[in-house]
């Protein structure tokens, strides 16, 4: 059979897994954007990759990065997926006014949940799906209406609000031994970010413990991740609060000591120009806008 009379075979799903992994530069994060595991991830891109007889991605340190190939397919992807989306909402009648995408960092999404739910009972004519994104940059052509983000917008196409700082806060489980003194605490296991490599220095100086300053411990990429270490009882961990807010409510995790201390981080809603005037993205907006702020 001649190539051009073969039915198209494309793997769609592995076309998804690709697409959210080259927007987010990260398998682990593709896979909490589609709600799988990280190896399901990997899979669907081997699998993409083997059909496609071309490396997508490739390797740089501990990070990855699209290859020339993969750069040009994902800008192809991404448009013919939001096709397919355009023409499924056809079909099921909903108007474009009626479904509101909203983004949202990994840390930002825990907080922005219990928001959601409060938005979605005030006005129930309106679907929100949240999704997952990291970077003001990886908001254009993402479908992606407005989104809570840790960095204020670099693009004259898009338009930011800020909404608050980000604090850090230490969590543990509460069946660790939970220290009662900051002198305690720096002999207990300490659980460190690695984006924010003074967290702990700087907590203990505010506490007023002197000489915390050569702090051992493991140290954890994604906030995600230390969350998960300190829910298993492996330690005290300093993540932002936002990241926790919901833990420390149902009881998996404990907040040893209020005091907190910023990270220098700041939160913005942020949206494009071209949407600023629809409806659905002025009610997200004002509901944000009116709340207490992250």
């Amino acid at each position: 059979m001649d190539s051009f009379d073969r039915p198209f075979r494309t793997p769609l799903n592995a076309a998804r897994a690709f697409e959210s992994a080259a927007r987010l530069l990260s398998f682990t994060r593709a896979a909490q954007d589609l709600g799988v595991t990280q190896g399901a991830v990997s899979r669907q891109v081997a699998t993409l990759e083997s059909h496609l007889g071309q490396k997508l991605f490739q390797r740089v340190g501990r990070s990855i990065e699209l290859t020339y190939a993969g750069q040009h397919y994902a800008a192809d992807i991404r448009e013919a997926l939001a096709r397919i989306e355009s023409a499924s909402a056809r079909l099921m009648r909903r108007p474009e006014d009626a479904v509101l995408t909203v983004g949202a960092t990994t840390v930002a999404s825990r907080w922005l949940i219990g928001r959601l739910a409060d938005f979605q009972r005030a006005h129930r004519a309106l679907s929100v799906h949240l999704r997952v994104l990291e970077t003001a940059a990886a908001l254009h052509g993402s479908g992606i209406d407005i989104a809570v983000l840790g960095e204020d917008a670099d693009s004259a196409s898009l338009e930011s609000r800020e909404i608050g700082r980000e604090d850090l806060i230490p969590v543990c489980s509460p069946d660790h031994p939970v220290p009662d003194t900051p002198a305690a605490l720096a002999r207990t296991t300490l659980l460190h970010l690695a984006s924010h490599s003074d967290a702990w220095p700087r907590w203990f100086a505010v506490a007023g413990l002197q000489g915390a300053d050569s702090l051992t411990g493991p140290v954890f990429e994604d906030a995600a991740m230390a969350v998960e270490a300190a829910i298993q009882g492996q330690g005290v961990a300093i993540v932002p609060v936002l990241a926790v807010g919901q833990a420390i409510e149902s009881g998996r995790l404990t907040a040893p000591f209020d005091l907190r201390v910023p990270s220098g981080r700041r939160y913005y809603l942020t949206w494009p120009r071209a949407k600023g005037s629809m409806h659905k993205v002025r009610l997200f907006r004002d509901f944000l806008l009116a709340a207490d702020g992250v």
